[in-house]
């Protein structure tokens, strides 16, 4: 017990400050995000596009690609619709009605930044590969990216790709601010080590985090063998200790067990050792789901197409061997026939159920089930997720499951027994994501609350302690 104790003295000295850090940001993260511009954002600052004045297809835009890129978006830019094409990890835009490719100058970036926040005053222009904002792996098919700082009341900046002039980021000076006290210090998210060796940033967690879940561990088995219920001390006391050291052992007992938890689960985020992780499809899986790609010669946009409501963006996107034009309106995705416009308001689970037997091969499709509020894998307004979705189900060696989205026909998440199994020991240890807590953000945020009062408490009792052992040494 007496190495024990010393053990926890010193990794407590070590990795205290680090810990309480992790508590305070933690709670700042349930209220302000790390940046980004969600499509909920993006979508209705972008002008309705005007099908009249396309006067190329894409097939005739692409010609200097001498490929058919991954992606295909029309939308419209300074008035006129403008093709982007995702090409080799890098995005290409095409002018829609002229075919000259589209140059992103600094000159043409004001009048850019101002069509999406008019009637603001534009403090400075520079031009960077990425910073402390701007690190999002997202990002980089739009690298180097134009930062537009505002004179504004907000202190907003926009990110603009340099290869399709559109909007890809904005920040506002009190998101980043608190963000200084959130997710940077959460994640260690200081940009040349989080950017520049992405490797070493995942060791540096890894090695900071487990020496952290070594310390909590040993502080329960001390606290607990301190601990007297029945044959108490004298005075009728539960600790021997008092003053600061009381504070600790109390508040190690009533959260110890949650900061013990919490820590495991941040340490297991970055899947050491590929222990456990979640799941992503591959790229075998992706070319399955879309079938036989469609000739980009064979694109076209439907004659006399007129779409009923504000369309900000057109995708074309492959399903089962079929062209489909997928649209970005202000209140969701539409679906319509690639050759006659029809709106298709849902794909049905025949069509889906069909197309994923070709994700599995040689594996028996066990279910198909409509899910009109996801599962206990697949939930959450944090998440931006959609509903209602398709879960498709398989009997193979790792119970693999499908969501897909009817009214896009993309497959929006996958889960297999490993995933799920990092659901529960990441999602649900470190967010507190179960029931009856799950997507119910106000009693799990009242909880997170109390319980990381109770970890501060904690924390700063011993680095009290700690610094006057140093002191006293």
């Amino acid at each position: 017990m007496r190495n024990l104790h010393l053990w926890h003295r010193w990794l407590g000295i070590g990795f205290g400050l680090l810990v309480l850090l992790w508590f305070i940001s933690g709670v700042v993260m349930m209220f302000v995000a790390y940046p980004q511009l969600s499509q909920e954002e993006r979508i209705p600052q972008l002008q309705a596009v005007d099908l009249q004045l396309v006067r190329i297809t894409p097939d005739e835009a692409a010609v200097t690609l001498q490929a058919k890129p991954e992606k295909i978006r029309l939308n419209m830019q300074q008035g006129r619709p403008i093709y982007h094409f995702l090409h080799e990890g890098s995005w290409h835009s095409v002018w829609a009605d002229s075919g000259a490719p589209l140059m992103v100058t600094q000159e043409l970036v004001p009048a850019l930044a101002n069509a999406f926040l008019p009637n603001a005053s534009i403090r400075d222009i520079e031009l960077l590969k990425r910073d402390q904002w701007s690190i999002s792996s997202a990002l980089h098919p739009h690298r180097p990216l134009y930062r537009v700082a505002f004179d504004n009341a907000d202190n907003t900046e926009l990110y603009l790709s340099s290869h399709t002039g559109e909007v890809v980021l904005d920040t506002h000076g009190a998101e980043r601010a608190w963000n200084w006290l959130g997710s940077v210090i959460h994640w260690i998210y200081f940009t040349p080590l989080r950017a520049d060796y992405p490797k070493a940033w995942r060791q540096a967690i890894m090695w900071l985090s487990f020496p952290a879940v070594i310390m909590s561990l040993f502080g329960i088995w001390l606290g607990i063998d301190r601990l007297r219920l029945r044959r108490r001390y004298k005075g009728g006391r539960i600790t021997p200790y008092k003053g600061w050291a009381k504070w600790h052992h109390i508040s190690g007992m009533l959260a110890g067990v949650f900061c013990l938890t919490w820590l495991l689960s941040g340490w297991l985020s970055v899947k050491p050792f590929d222990l456990v992780s979640g799941r992503s499809l591959s790229p075998e899986e992706t070319q399955a789901w879309q079938g036989k790609r469609t000739p980009i010669n064979e694109l076209r946009l439907p004659a006399n197409w007129q779409p009923q409501e504000k369309i900000g963006e057109i995708e074309w996107v492959d399903f089962a061997g079929k062209s489909y034009l997928l649209a970005q309106a202000e209140h969701g995705n539409r679906l319509f026939d690639a050759a006659t416009g029809n709106h298709i308001p849902s794909l049905d689970i025949e069509q889906l159920s069909l197309q994923a037997k070709q994700l599995q091969p040689g594996t028996n499709l066990q279910s198909a089930t409509l899910l009109e509020q996801g599962d206990i894998y697949y939930y959450g307004k944090r998440l931006e997720r959609v509903s209602p979705v398709v879960r498709i189900d398989f009997n193979d060696a790792r119970k693999t499951s499908y969501y897909i989205d009817p009214g896009s026909s993309r497959i929006v998440a996958s889960q297999d027994s490993n995933s799920r199994t990092y659901r529960w020991l990441f999602a649900a240890l470190h967010r507190l994501d179960f029931a009856p807590f799950d997507n119910r953000e106000l009693p799990r945020w009242i909880l997170v609350i109390v319980l990381s009062i109770g970890g501060t408490i904690l924390t700063a009792a011993g680095m009290v302690m700690g610094w006057r052992r140093l002191t006293r040494a």
